[in-house]
């Protein structure tokens, strides 16, 4: 019989390829995203300046939604597959559910929806931000990716990270809110925590189906 450690060290390692697949395709999407934007739209320096600080904030304000309005809405399917990563964080599958995508596609998926809506209004109104934006959105989905699986699977943070991580696992104790996962300016700004009911208890019952099953 294979032993709960044999099994986590196995879904570990395919966290671990999962993750890396997912930084590159982040990298390569944002890279290509970038590139566009210089390509195709004039610009300038304080422009990318301004579109990087932009897309930072956007990123961190997609992250918190994303997060407290549809992964914790509550059904959907959506709902369900994270309510995975909240229940079996203590099982041996806990790694197979710590990335935000089992698949790099997702990745790029994810990537492309979001940079739709500004190449239209770059197309538009010719301000030279987007390169910016999408370089920054990059930076910020893999320190994301990286800092989410270091906070719950173990590895070195630097010291100053450390709050960051310790903020987010307050999400795990008490779903009490937290959405951002490593740096909270939407969780001060938007943050009224919340404890839904509905929330709660689906995740109750999906944890029982997860152990029985």
């Amino acid at each position: 019989m294979v032993s709960d450690d044999t099994i986590r060290a196995g879904w570990r390692a395919w966290g671990l390829k999962t993750k890396r697949n997912n930084l590159l395709a982040a990298a390569l999407s944002g890279s290509t995203l970038t590139f566009i934007s210089l390509h195709f739209f004039p610009y300038s320096v304080p422009s990318i300046l301004a579109g990087f600080a932009t897309g930072f904030v956007y990123a961190n304000l997609f992250e918190y939604c994303l997060h407290r309005f549809v992964l914790h809405r509550g059904r959907g399917i959506f709902f369900e597959t994270h309510m995975l990563h909240h229940t079996t964080l203590n099982s041996p599958e806990g790694p197979r559910y710590v990335n935000f995508s089992r698949n790099p596609w997702g990745v790029v998926g994810l990537f492309a929806a979001n940079a739709v809506p500004f190449l239209l209004l770059e197309w538009v109104f010719r301000v030279g931000w987007t390169a910016g934006i999408f370089a920054a959105f990059a930076l910020y989905y893999i320190a994301f990716e990286e800092i989410h699986w270091r906070s719950h699977m173990g590895g070195r943070l630097p010291k100053w990270l450390r709050p960051a991580a310790r903020h987010h696992l307050l999400h795990h104790a008490h779903e009490t809110g937290e959405y951002n996962v490593f740096l909270p300016l939407f969780d001060w700004l938007l943050g009224l925590p919340s404890k839904s009911g509905i929330c709660n208890r689906r995740q109750t019952k999906l944890g029982s189906q997860s152990r029985l099953s």
